[in-house]
This record gives structure tokens, C-alpha cells and sequence, in this order.
């Protein structure tokens, strides 16, 4: 399990990548304009019989990734976003509240957050055109 090492001097704390991927899911779950996925449950720790260590469950979904290295955290984002965002504005939200939660929570540094649009969600209304416009309202002209 991948660890990010805050040293202090009365010791070490040590930081989970999964606890880091969980605090990113928390701000992305509080902006709007990003589609968030049907079954966004909690990854479960859990811990195997034979060897005795902690395994991740297999039910995070792979809209966040975090790279723990030794003097950089590193995260990325796959995001599906709503029509008629302006996608600039709402990236550049979600890096700042991700690396103020972080570092309010963990006193954590990030490195970089990059931020992948991966697909744009259209309401209704735009996902069947034949609604918007009246069938038969064209007219031939040749």
C-alpha cells in the first residue's frame, strides 16, 4: 500500500494513497457541473486471510488516481462534465478546492492535479434532436 510520509518531531504519520483518493471524491462530489457516477461508492479495505495485509477493494471507480512519490504527490482526474460548462473555469476550481482540502486535511503538499474531460453529458433535451424539431416542418425546394 502506497503511504505519503508527513515527519514531525514527535514522529511520523503516514497517509494512505486510498484516504487521499477519498478526500479527492469528497470535492468532486461538492462542484457542480460534473457528472458523477452511478455506483461513486467508498473503496473498502479489506483485509485478506491468508497474508494477513490490507488489500483495496475493487470498487473504486477509476476517476481518480493518486501517485504517492517520495517528495511529490501527484493526482490525476477523469471527469465527465455537464453541457455548457466552461471547462477552463471548472478545472481550474476543482485543482484549487482539492489542493486546499488536502492541505487543510493531510498538510500535504500536491505536486500537480491534471485534470482529463473524458466526455460531456447531455441533458434530454439534446440527446434526442428529433424532439426539437417538428417532423414534416421542412419543406423540398428544388
Amino acid at each position: 500500500m502506497e503511504l505519503a510520509t508527513i515527519v514531525t518531531d514527535k514522529g511520523s504519520i503516514n497517509i494512505s494513497r486510498v484516504i487521499i483518493e477519498i478526500l479527492v471524491r469528497l470535492v468532486i462530489q461538492s462542484i457542480d457541473g460534473i457528472v458523477q457516477p452511478r455506483r461513486a461508492g467508498f473503496p473498502k479495505i479489506v483485509q485478506t486471510p491468508d497474508t494477513g495485509s490490507d488489500k483495496v477493494s475493487k470498487s473504486i471507480s477509476p476517476d481518480v488516481k493518486v501517485e504517492i512519490k517520495p517528495d511529490s504527490i501527484l493526482i490525476n482526474l477523469f471527469l465527465i462534465i455537464n453541457y455548457g460548462i466552461r471547462i477552463p473555469d471548472l478545472t481550474w476550481e476543482v485543482q484549487a478546492k482539492i489542493k486546499e482540502k488536502i492541505k487543510e486535511v493531510t498538510s500535504l503538499d500536491i505536486e500537480q492535479i491534471n485534470v482529463h474531460i473524458q466526455g460531456i453529458h447531455f441533458s434530454k433535451k439534446y440527446h434526442n434532436r428529433k424532439r426539437l424539431v417538428a417532423q414534416g416542418s421542412f419543406l423540398k425546394i428544388f
